[in-house]
């Protein structure tokens, strides 16, 4: 199995730890993403640090001795189209899409995976690429949210799931694990509201794009089909992140007993340093609310800037800039300041044993980048589970 814009590899450790599968090459820009996978899987994998533009099938087969590879790994960086972002339609890094799809009719995987922005399933670039692999693969597309599968976080991404045709199979999105009936801390009204079909994109902040040609996509309430009681409670922010405050004698959750941790303090969990006259007004911030004209200095700022996270609710989706609380609803629960590297490591669904290095920003980059690895163990189970028979007959 291979990982094209690999960074510090959580899909295809995702798909290693969740279904069984060998992690054979991995390619990326980013020297500390290399460094990073490598301080904590060792250097056996080739990590190949060159321009995907530069890769090709042949030197991907050179990388792996000739073994064949059973799936596509990736998640090209379209920031250009990021609903977040500026939507450059000229973006550089919006053409990597074309090369995704190019390694996939090359090196002919049995099965390939592909999660980028929710933006990404309008976009007429991915519907030819599809097409013009669609007498080789049956496809789906689709867009959830990583808390529908056990993430502490609201998360929406597009997901491509393609299997080859010879495998005889459609490929179907997983199923979601996570609802429940428990209340949920809900941003919007702020207050604890039922999960239900009604409030369930409420819950977890999903909402068209405005223009949009596919926006019944983004709800989510399509995928509870069988109803929200059945399923396992939503994990709360409280649950991922309580027992790293050594004053609250909390014990560590569940889930946070599942990313191996609650046992030593895990490392990366520094808090960033905030000046003495921002953490006065963070401390204005109600627990799961939006702050007051006096904390942002009357400047004007997106809904979501200064807001505060709250423990019986979920996350939102972490970028890059956590660090910066003017920068999206990043402060912690009880505490005036930003989440920590660990804290975030956490809501993404790291294991509180990896380790993050080099210098902090460097590390907030690689987990905000990250696609959560706990829920790419979700996506490996579901694929596997689905190519069971087709894996086992193959040379794969």
């Amino acid at each position: 199995m291979a990982e094209l814009f690999a960074g510090v590899g959580s899909v295809a450790e995702g798909f290693r730890r969740g279904a069984g599968f060998d992690v054979a090459y991995l390619n990326d820009v980013d020297p500390a993403a290399r460094d990073t996978y490598q301080e904590n899987y060792g250097k056996d994998v080739p990590y190949d640090l060159i321009d995907v533009q530069g890769v090709t099938a042949d030197r991907i087969r050179e990388k792996v001795d000739g073994k064949p590879i059973a799936g596509l790994l990736g998640c090209p960086p379209c920031q250009g189209w990021s609903t977040a972002g500026p939507r450059r339609e000229g973006d550089v890094r919006n053409a990597l899409l074309g090369d995704f799809f190019r390694l996939i009719t090359d090196l002919r995987p049995m099965f390939f995976v592909m999660e980028n922005v929710p933006a990404v399933s309008d976009r007429v670039e991915l519907s030819r690429a599809l097409q013009e692999l669609s007498p080789h693969y049956r496809t789906w597309v689709g867009v959830l949210n990583a808390a529908s599968f056990g993430l502490p976080q609201s998360r929406q991404r597009t997901l491509v799931i393609g299997y080859d045709v010879r495998t005889g199979v459609q490929p179907l999105p997983p199923a979601p694990t996570h609802a429940g009936v428990r209340r949920v801390w809900d941003y919007r009204s702020e207050q604890l509201v039922k999960p239900s079909a009604d409030t369930i994109d409420t819950i977890l902040g999903a909402a068209p794009r405005l223009g949009s040609t596919v926006s019944s996509a983004y709800s989510m309430a399509a995928h509870y089909r069988g109803g929200v009681e059945p399923l396992k409670n939503f994990v709360t922010v409280g649950e991922a992140l309580r027992d790293l405050d050594p004053e609250s004698g909390q014990k560590p959750s569940d889930y946070v007993r599942g990313l191996g941790g609650g046992w030593l303090p895990p490392e990366n969990h520094r808090p960033w340093g905030h000046g003495p006259d921002l953490v006065a007004r963070l401390s204005k911030v109600a627990e799961g609310g939006r702050p007051s004209s006096d904390v942002t200095a009357g400047k004007r700022y997106y809904s979501q800037a200064y807001a505060r996270l709250h423990r019986r609710g979920l996350a939102r989706t972490i970028t890059t800039n956590f660090h910066n609380p003017g920068s999206g609803r990043f402060l912690h629960y009880s505490q005036p300041r930003s989440l920590t590297v660990r804290e975030a490591a956490r809501l993404q669904g790291f294991r509180d044993d990896f380790r993050f290095i080099h210098h902090p920003s460097w590390q907030e980059r690689l987990v905000g980048n990250a696609f959560p690895p706990l829920w790419a163990e979700v996506i490996a189970r579901h694929v596997g589970q689905q190519l069971g028979e087709s894996l086992a007959l193959s040379d794969f």
